[in-house]
Order: C-alpha cells, then sequence, then structure tokens
C-alpha cells in the first residue's frame, strides 16, 4: 500500500502528538456489540446472529487493517460463504452469522491499527445453547378412564430447563392421585373429573425464556355393549335388522362378523352401518341361519355380542286339486304344504272371511276340516257333505308357519240340473207384426241345451236352416236363448215353451206372446187454471193402457172447427205422463180453440176424446208470483240477523209481458184475538212499511238492513203494463244476536205490550222498597232522605220550592230516510213506529201513557 507524503506527514504529526499527549491514544480500544461483560455469547444453534466490533477512537478515520479472526486464528476473508462482513460506518465492522452451526462455536476476534502503529484488540467467545424444545407433547392426549395414564410433555433445552404444570389455569401439585415426572405427569384411576386442558411450562433461568404448551387431556371410556344378545327369525327372501348399541367415549365404531367368520362389508346383501351398529341382511336363505358377531372398538378399547339368526321357510303348496261334484253329494278338497318349519293350514271360502274350523263353522256344520303333519310337510283337508249349490267357488288353502304365509285357490264345482229360476219374462207383447223376443235364461251346471216348443205341440221348434216358418228364429242355444217371433198374423199370439236340458234333469218355462193395443180413451180431463195465453189441465188416463205402459198424453188443438186435423191446421203437444199438472201456453187472448186429448204408448196414440172449445180471456194484470221460501208455522226464519232472501216462481204474465216485480216489507208483530172458543194469531204492521222494485231475470232478491230479532211482512206483486197482480205474502223472522235483549220472541208471547207493563211494574216495586228504607233510617238513624228534607223545612223560617222535580222520559223519536243500495232498490237502516201507534201501559194504542220506540 503506497502511503502519500502528506499521509506519512499527518502520522508523524499524530504519533508526535500522542507522544505528547498519551492520555488521547490511550484511551483507543475495540469493543464488541451486544456488550456482554463476561464475553461470552450463547446463540441457538440454526438461529442467524450478528456481531459487531466497534473502535472506540478519536479520529475514526485512523483506524486500519480492521478485521475479524475464525477461533483458529484465521483471518475471515469477504469471500467466506460461511459469514458475511459488512462495513456500515467508519470505525464498526459487523460479522453475520446466517445460521449458526457447531462448527462455528470458538473464541473470536476483532483487530485493527490506529494511527499506524497502535494495535487493538476486542475478543468474544460464541457458544451454542438448546432451545426450548417439545420432543414428546401432543397438544392432544386421551386417558382411558378407570386406567394410570400419563400426560406427556417431554421436552430438551441447555441450559437444562424447569418444568412446572397447570391444569385449567390452577397449579398442580405432586400428591397421591397425580404425580409430577420429568417427562409429564401420571394420573392414577383417571376419572371423568381429570378431563381438561393441562399446561407445561417449561423456563431456561439462565436465557430468559420460557415455553408453554396446552395439552387438552380427553378422558375416553371403553364401549359397553348395551344392546342384550338377540336370536331373531328371518323370513326366506325377506329383510332382517341386527341393532347393535354400545356406550362410550368416543362413540364407537362398529364391526360384524357373519357365520362363516367373515367380515362383512356392505355388498348387494348385506349393509353394515358402522355408525349406528346395524346389519342388514336382505333376501334372507337357510344358509344364513347362525351366529353373528357384533364388536363396538374406539381408541380406548372394544367390546363385543353374539346373536343368533334363524331363518324360516316360506311354506309352498305343493298340491291343491280343483275337484267336481254334484249337489246333494259330498266333496273333499286336499291341500299339500311344506316349510320349515312345518306350516299350519287353514281354509276358507272365497266370499266367507271365516276360515272353517275342525269343528264346523258357525254358519255351517256341514264343513270341517283335518290336518296332519311329518316331517317339515302338512296335509290339510276341507270336507263338505251334503252340498249344495252355493257351495261352488273358490276356497283359499292358506299355509302359515310363524311369520309367514302362503295362498292357493282352489275351485269346487258343484254340478245341478238345468233351473230357470233367473228368467223373469213371463210374457212378451208384439203388435203391427213387428219382431219380438222371447229370453230366457237356464242356470245348470255343467251347461244346459236348450230347445224350444209351441205349447200343444209335441216337436220342437225346428233349428234354422231347417225351420221352414221364417218368422220363428231361434238365437242362442246354451244358458242364454231367444226366440224371434214375428207375429205377421193371430196365430203367432200363444204360449212358448223352453225346454234346457243336461245330464242331471231337464227343466220348462213358458212364456206368452200377447197382441199389443193403442191405449183406450181419456176418463177425464179438469181444467186447472186458464190465464189469457195459457190453460192447465189435470188428467186421469184410461183404463186401458193396450198391454203397454202409458208413455205420454197428447194434446192437439186449432182455431177454425170448420177444418180438418192436420198437422197444417193444427198443434200436437205431448206431455210425458208422470207430470201433475199439463199446460198449454202461447195462446192468444180472446181467442177460442178447439181442444182434445188422447193417451199415447209404444203401439201409437188411442182414441181422441173430450173435443173441447176453450175462449181464452181479456189480457190483465199477472197471476201472482208463487214464493218459493220455506215456512215453518207460517213464518220463515232466515239465518242471518240483517238479511233475507227471497225466492219465487214467475207467474203467467196473461198475455203482457211482466216488467218487474215489487217488493215491499214492513215489521209486524202478532196478537191474539178470539173467535169464539178459538186463539187466533194476527199480524199487525208496527213500522214504515219499504218498498223494492226487481226488474224481470233471475226471480230472487235479497232484502238488507233488516233489524236482527223482528218479524217482516213481505209481499211481492208482479207488474205488467196493464196493471199489478194479487199480492204473494210471507212472514220472515230474523236470527237474534247472542245476547241482545233488545229482541223478542213475538211466537212466544213476548209483544211489545208487555214489555212497559213488567218495566213499570219493577220500577214501582223498586220505588215502594227504597222508601221502606229510608222511613226506617229516618226513625231510628235519623238519617235518609225524608230525614233531611225534615231537618231543613224545621230550621228554615220560608218555605222554598221544592227541589225534586219530575221530568218526562219519553224517548224521542228520529226518522230517518231510506238508503239506495248499489242496485237503485231502496233500503233503509232504521224504521220508527208512527205517534198513532204508541202503545201504553194498558195496550191501548192512544197518544197517552209511556210510549216504547220500536227502532230499527
Amino acid at each position: 500500500m503506497m502511503v502519500s507524503k502528506m499521509e506519512l506527514l499527518t502520522a508523524k504529526l499524530f504519533v508526535f502528538c500522542c507522544l505528547l499527549g498519551g492520555a488521547i491514544c490511550a484511551d483507543a480500544k475495540l469493543r464488541i456489540m451486544p456488550e456482554e461483560q463476561s464475553g461470552v455469547y450463547r446463540r441457538a444453534l440454526g438461529k442467524p446472529s450478528i456481531f459487531t466490533c466497534i473502535a472506540d477512537v478519536e479520529i475514526p478515520d485512523k483506524v486500519a487493517e480492521f478485521r475479524w479472526w475464525w477461533p483458529d486464528m484465521k483471518p475471515i476473508e469477504p469471500t467466506d460463504s460461511r459469514v458475511e462482513i459488512m462495513k456500515d460506518t467508519l470505525g464498526t465492522l459487523t460479522l453475520v452469522f446466517s445460521s449458526v452451526q457447531e462448527e462455528d462455536l470458538g473464541t473470536y476476534r476483532c483487530t485493527a491499527t490506529y494511527a499506524l502503529n497502535q494495535q487493538l484488540t476486542a475478543n468474544f467467545t460464541l457458544r451454542a445453547f438448546v432451545p426450548i424444545t417439545f420432543d414428546d407433547a401432543p397438544e392432544y392426549q386421551f386417558a382411558v378412564k378407570g386406567t394410570d395414564s400419563k400426560v406427556k410433555c417431554s421436552v430438551k433445552a441447555d441450559p437444562p430447563p424447569i418444568v412446572d404444570w397447570k391444569k385449567d389455569h390452577a397449579a398442580i401439585q405432586t400428591n397421591a392421585h397425580i404425580v409430577v415426572d420429568n417427562d409429564g405427569i401420571l394420573i392414577r384411576n383417571v376419572q371423568e373429573s381429570d378431563e381438561g386442558v393441562y399446561t407445561c411450562r417449561v423456563r431456561v433461568q439462565d436465557l430468559g425464556t420460557v415455553e408453554e404448551r396446552h395439552i387438552k387431556l380427553e378422558v375416553q371410556e371403553k364401549p359397553v355393549i348395551i344392546s342384550d344378545p338377540v336370536e331373531l327369525e328371518g323370513v326366506e327372501e325377506e329383510r332382517v335388522t341386527f341393532q347393535c348399541l354400545a356406550t362410550g367415549k368416543p362413540a364407537a365404531e362398529y364391526e360384524w362378523v357373519g357365520v362363516r367368520h367373515q367380515e362383512l362389508f356392505d355388498s348387494p346383501r348385506y349393509t353394515v352401518d358402522k355408525y349406528k351398529g346395524t346389519l342388514t341382511i336382505d333376501a334372507l336363505k337357510p344358509e344364513d341361519s347362525g351366529t353373528y358377531r357384533c364388536t363396538a372398538r374406539n381408541t380406548a378399547g372394544f367390546d363385543t355380542v353374539t346373536s343368533r339368526l334363524f331363518v324360516v321357510t316360506k311354506p309352498v303348496i305343493e298340491e291343491f286339486i280343483n275337484i267336481t261334484s254334484q249337489v246333494g253329494a259330498n266333496a273333499v278338497l286336499t291341500c299339500r304344504a311344506s316349510g320349515d318349519p312345518a306350516p299350519d293350514i287353514v281354509f276358507h271360502k272365497d266370499s266367507v272371511r271365516e276360515p272353517f274350523s275342525p269343528q264346523g263353522s258357525q254358519q255351517d256344520t256341514r264343513i270341517f276340516t283335518d290336518q296332519r303333519k311329518d316331517g317339515r310337510v302338512t296335509v290339510a283337508q276341507v270336507k263338505v257333505a251334503d252340498l249344495l249349490r252355493t257351495d261352488d267357488g273358490l276356497y283359499k288353502c292358506i299355509a302359515y308357519n310363524k311369520r309367514t304365509r302362503t295362498e292357493l285357490d282352489g275351485h269346487l264345482t258343484v254340478e245341478f240340473p238345468p233351473t230357470f229360476a233367473n228368467t223373469p219374462m213371463k210374457e212378451q207383447w208384439a203388435w203391427d207384426g213387428n219382431p219380438k223376443n222371447l229370453s230366457c235364461l237356464a242356470e245348470a251346471i255343467p251347461n244346459a241345451t236348450i230347445t224350444w216348443f209351441i205349447v200343444n205341440h209335441p216337436v220342437e221348434i225346428p233349428v234354422y236352416p231347417n225351420n221352414p216358418d221364417p218368422n220363428i228364429v231361434q238365437y242362442g242355444f246354451q244358458s242364454n236363448s231367444s226366440l224371434q217371433v214375428r207375429a205377421v198374423d193371430i196365430t203367432y199370439y200363444r204360449a212358448y215353451k223352453a225346454v234346457a236340458t243336461n245330464k242331471l234333469g231337464t227343466a220348462e218355462h213358458l212364456i206368452y206372446l200377447r197382441e199389443a193395443r193403442k191405449p183406450g180413451q181419456i176418463l177425464q180431463v179438469i181444467v186447472q187454471e186458464k190465464t189469457a195465453t195459457s190453460i192447465s189441465y189435470r188428467i186421469v188416463g184410461p183404463m186401458d193402457d193396450g198391454g203397454l205402459p202409458l208413455k205420454g198424453y197428447v194434446v192437439q188443438y186449432r182455431e177454425d172447427r170448420t177444418v180438418g186435423w192436420d198437422e197444417h191446421t193444427s198443434v200436437i203437444k205431448t206431455w210425458p205422463v208422470d207430470q201433475y199438472v199439463f199446460i198449454i201456453e202461447g195462446l192468444e187472448p180472446l181467442h177460442t180453440y178447439y181442444i182434445r186429448f188422447a193417451a199415447e204408448n209404444d203401439v201409437g196414440i188411442g182414441h181422441w176424446a173430450f173435443e173441447r172449445p176453450e175462449t181464452m180471456p181479456r189480457r190483465s194484470a199477472p197471476e201472482p208470483p208463487l214464493i218459493l221460501s220455506e215456512a215453518y208455522n207460517g213464518v220463515a226464519n232466515t239465518p242471518y240477523p240483517d238479511r233475507f232472501e227471497l225466492r219465487w216462481s214467475v207467474p203467467q204474465d196473461n198475455g203482457e209481458r211482466i216488467e218487474a216485480f215489487e217488493i215491499s216489507y214492513a215489521p209486524v208483530r202478532n196478537y191474539t184475538i178470539h173467535k169464539g172458543a178459538q186463539e187466533v194469531f194476527e199480524w199487525e204492521s208496527i213500522g214504515q212499511a219499504l218498498e223494492e222494485e226487481k226488474p224481470l231475470g233471475e226471480p230472487r232478491h235479497v232484502l238488507r238492513n233488516l233489524v236482527p230479532g223482528t218479524y217482516y211482512r213481505v209481499e211481492i206483486r208482479a207488474r205488467n203494463a196493464i196493471g199489478k197482480s194479487q199480492p204473494a205474502q210471507i212472514i220472515v223472522r230474523t236470527s237474534p244476536i247472542p245476547g241482545d235483549s233488545s229482541s223478542y220472541d213475538l211466537m212466544r208471547g213476548e209483544s211489545f205490550q208487555s214489555l212497559p207493563m213488567l218495566i213499570v211494574i219493577i220500577a214501582v216495586v223498586l220505588l215502594l222498597i227504597l222508601l221502606f228504607v229510608d222511613v226506617i233510617c229516618c226513625k231510628i238513624n235519623q238519617m235518609g232522605i225524608l230525614w233531611a228534607i225534615t231537618h231543613k223545612l224545621c230550621h228554615k223560617k220560608k218555605s222554598r220550592e221544592s227541589l225534586v222535580k219530575t221530568g218526562n222520559n219519553d224517548a224521542s223519536i228520529h226518522e230517518k230516510q231510506p238508503l239506495a243500495d248499489d242496485n237503485g232498490y231502496r233500503q233503509h237502516s232504521h224504521i220508527v213506529v208512527p205517534e198513532t201507534m204508541k202503545v201504553n201501559g194498558n195496550g191501548n194504542k192512544n197518544g197517552h201513557g209511556q210510549a216504547r220506540d220500536s227502532e230499527v
């Protein structure tokens, strides 16, 4: 290194100064940061560390040859990969360890030259320490209840550490239950109360370090199977489920081992739920019978239990043969079935629920059963004595063992001779050569063959095409047969005989073919009602219906008597025969019609009768409507307190179209009048009558805003351009409101006349009682109203006017106008009693006495 003359001169001058003032140079030194009085530094292996050498001099730029030395006295070069040399400022030199290793341990030296001739040195010793390390201290540990268990906390550190324990933040001391060891704490006879969070705290005093490990201890219990061993019965081809339940902590998982000591897993026939402990076996087979073992297992241990399975084999009905026998004979149905165990067998008829018993059925002692078993096979019989036709049918053989059953149907056929018991036809009617069928049903087993005869002719009617008479043709030859006869002349109206034959016998049935006629004359025609445009009749039918039921009555009418009765000059109308009133409508007022009547059946219209002229009256006001609302004892009760639906039928208009219906209604009350020895109820209006109008249309109208619990007289009139009809009326009672004392049942005698009298009697009685009490108080206790009045009169010199004034308490009457609803009909919300209708206490209608208002 070349030193300039100026630098050399400066150095010499500095040395000279140092010689003159040695104190300044003597203070120059090196020191290690961080400072450690002992000069020994402990660092963790594998951790980075830094050391700084600082020159404490007056002139930092006079420090030269500044460097670090390895413990083996070799200089540390900047290119060394193990460390890094950093020179941050003048007078400082930093040694950086990126990761302290064991080969780095030793004494390091920092040197420098100050002012060219003063050597400065500083040393430090690097030693390693082992940090607190938890070798075996899991954060989650478990102990088994009832055993000795250790909570493990194994640590290492250099310098040696101190370990103490806490449980749930409370210090733990060694005792008979808990022993503190170097590698943990030993808990004897672990209980549930030992569960909690344990803190393992490790301290190194020399280093001033501390570490904690929180260990959660779970106290576990070995599984204990609480479900009892079972012996299950399963049915072949069906399903069975084993249930295994165990206590334990944590919850156990379950394993199942089968009859062949193989572990069972989920498969097409086996389903194992390892969390719920169930084993389900589908489509059971006989070889599934045997022992099954359940194991409940958790981290604390395991428990096992065994169960048995017996597979019941379904019964198999091997034989149940249909049989045939005759009426009156005996029959035996045999059923053979097998199974494991051998099944029992019962029988019952398909139409009877109760099975047959060995002693005979309660309904029929002719039928009884028996059975015998041989190993896995059962043979049973049902025996029927004296067979009846009703014994024919299906019989069920039911084989069952324990929880399974099998059914099979067998048929008992009971043969019997033919019978025509279910052939209703005894006669048939024909006319004008129309073909008619003579039908019969022959019941028989085996089926009967049917032949037809003409009565009193021994030869059977030949079958087509061998029959020479085309007017008689047979259809059907077994069971159900018909003989079609076309009566072209009177010789065909005779008796015909059907003969049914099978191997057990013969039966005969007669059917008469009779000639039908038109009905006779109608016996009577009565005019029921005549209006300007219609006539209503009642008709009494003919004595002779012609052999066939009447299907109607026919009326024919015309205006011109001089013309004939043809379709161009007359009108024909037909009515069903079951009507009560027969009406001709659409007639013209003041016209005369000629009318005749006849009865009709399938043959045709009978003889005409009762030809008569009918002259129609002139056009007039309509007939009265017919009110359809139902009334009981003359009163129609509505279920509503404030409305009533009025329904009616539209009457005859008497030649002029009906324009509208006028409806009026007013509140009424009833009173009793004596007619001789009889009492008669009469109705009397007590309020203003309101009117509403309903145009021609649907014949119904709702009256609204009525008073609850009140009787009304409702009248309806039909109106046309000529005038109004007579009124049709009905008395209506609205439903009272529960708890409303303002409504009265007039039909039971609670009339408007009795209420004021009752109020007056009650008021008089109350006044008399109060006066009696006041007199007693005045005489005995010198108290009361009388005493106060007499006391004041005696102590005053002048009389005063009476302070008591009587007043009239008559209720005021408020008139309210009718309202209008959405249809324009007048409505009302109040009904006001007129002055002339006020009733005094004696029930007289005059202007005196106390009046009672009826406000609606």
